[in-house]
């Protein structure tokens, strides 16, 4: 019988060293954590690391949407879960936009101010936009734009006026613009808290914040750099601008901001034309028309204002899209494994990278077959965070077709949906978040859990039970690699 030896503490060093240029082999310990808290992004990834478990947060927010019934109360409870997972560090934080159902929980959750992190994350437009050196910076234009909309709104019901101001509540996180006017508040609301916790607690005054764009290699903190890799696939580089569909507010949306003029009552109607090109109805034109029919002023009055709004409102949608468009989209691999989260993109974000286009196309469908990199990509991804809660404008009908349509032989992937039903959209129009079309052709081609398919208990400030959305089960599906688990707050993947 032969005795082996034990190799020599260099030659265990060297070995050591090797394994640790190579990455680890597997992809045991990888978790993927999907916190429920309504409708709101919330991510936390577990990296196994030697020196122990390493931790990701990939955004922390939540909306109430158009029905006021995004939030379900969870969030701060959800915050403190992850303290206590965490012991309070979190290797790298990462915001893929300033959306308040990505950021909120920043400012909600005091016990944001105890965490520290290593690094932070953000889309390369970020930088600009708070720039010191402007008049205005664009979350504070948001909110004019927005103040303005709600007091041209008032009283009306609508569902294009009710979307207009969601859309703009989601973008400076002011659930209440009536409010806010009337209580005086400080100009930039809830989402330019957080982004302030975000650069300078959690960023250090920005020392430990990276922009990046679509082809930048990322710097990982120290704590993650055992086996990790990480591409960055949006937002389109400062050479695309086009495809990000708005890249200045005052130009894109100017007419509707340029004549805004704060008094002591708060802001006035906007005017769309400069006041040289007005006139006084009664006084300035006459009182018949080409007809000779007698003109009611006060009808004109009310034509042209309640025409205001729709334009507004389109002004609203321009300012959503470019937001969603600065998503951060990043790939992480380890241990063999690729994990895809896509923020919020839309089309221009996806366009960019799926089809590397010189400009965007109104209608992608068109763009023809996807470049042999991205097909590749997502034939072979194992997690997909389903983008923008569901909604068809966020994954692309060539992105789920190429995810799903991968060999016989391979083990599939695990598809999140952070999401809550009916909060957004109508399903007689085709246009409910999230799409059902989508999930059901996810369900079939991936393994698919959303947020709201289970139920939850809230225990604090008071115990309330939060019901699974309707059409769903809150039997987990089981994946094919790894295996999925729920606790009272969320649902975890784990390779």
């Amino acid at each position: 019988m032969t005795t082996r030896k034990k190799p020599s503490a260099r030659k265990r060093s060297t070995a050591a060293k090797k394994s640790a240029a190579g990455g680890p082999k597997t992809a045991r310990g990888l978790k993927i954590r999907m916190y429920r808290v309504g409708f709101g992004d919330f991510f936390l990834v577990t990296v196994p690391q030697p020196s122990g478990p390493q931790y990701i947060l990939i955004d922390c927010g939540v909306f109430k949407g158009t029905s006021g019934t995004g939030d379900i109360g969870s969030i701060v409870e959800a915050v403190e879960d992850m303290f206590q997972t965490t012991k309070g560090h979190l290797a790298l934080v990462i915001m893929t936009h300033r959306h308040a159902d990505h950021i909120a929980g920043f400012a909600k959750a005091e016990r944001f101010n105890d965490f520290t992190a290593g690094m932070v994350w953000m889309p390369y437009w970020e930088q600009f936009n708070d720039q010191k050196d402007s008049a205005h910076s664009l979350q504070f234009d948001i909110q004019e734009l927005a103040e303005n909309l709600a007091m041209q709104f008032r009283g009306r019901q609508d569902p294009d006026a009710q979307e207009a101001l969601a859309q703009l509540g989601n973008a400076t996180g002011i659930e209440d613009f009536n409010a806010a006017a009337k209580g005086g508040k400080k100009k930039g609301g809830p989402n330019a808290k957080a982004l302030d916790l975000l650069k300078n607690h959690l960023g250090l005054n920005g020392k430990n914040v990276r922009y990046y764009s679509a082809g930048d290699k990322p710097e990982l903190p120290d704590e993650l750099k055992h086996g990790l890799k990480a591409t960055i696939l949006g937002p389109p580089p400062k050479k695309a601008k086009t495809f990000m569909a708005l890249t200045d507010l005052k130009k894109g949306v100017g007419q509707y901001l340029d004549s805004i003029n704060e008094t002591d009552e708060g802001p006035k109607a906007i005017q769309p034309f400069p006041q040289e090109w007005s006139a006084t109805l009664a006084q300035e034109y006459p009182l018949k028309d080409l007809r000779g029919r007698l003109i009611d002023y006060e009808q004109s009055k009310k034509d042209v204002s309640n025409s205001q709004p729709d334009m507004l409102a389109a002004a609203a949608g321009k300012i959503e899209t470019f937001l969603n468009n600065q998503s951060l989209v990043v790939l992480f691999e380890f241990g063999g494994k690729k994990l895809l989260f896509a923020g919020d993109a839309q089309a221009g974000n996806w366009e960019y990278w799926l089809f590397k286009l010189d400009e965007p196309m109104k209608d992608p469908t068109k763009a023809g077959d996807l470049v042999e990199t991205s097909k590749e990509l997502l034939e072979t991804i194992d997690f997909y965070k389903v983008g923008h809660h569901g909604s068809t404008n966020a994954t692309p009908i060539q992105a789920v077709e190429a995810a799903i349509a991968r060999p016989k032989s391979s083990k599939g992937f695990v598809s999140m949906c952070s999401t809550e039903d009916r909060v957004y959209g109508n399903r007689a129009k085709d246009t409910e978040v999230p799409r059902i079309p989508l999930m059901d052709v996810l369900a079939d081609g991936s393994c698919l859990v959303r947020s709201d398919s289970f139920p939850i208990t809230i225990t604090d400030p008071k115990k309330k039970v939060i019901k699974p959305a309707k059409g769903t089960t809150a039997r987990l599906p089981k994946p094919k690699v790894g295996k999925l688990s729920k606790a009272d707050l969320y649902v975890e993947y784990s390779f």
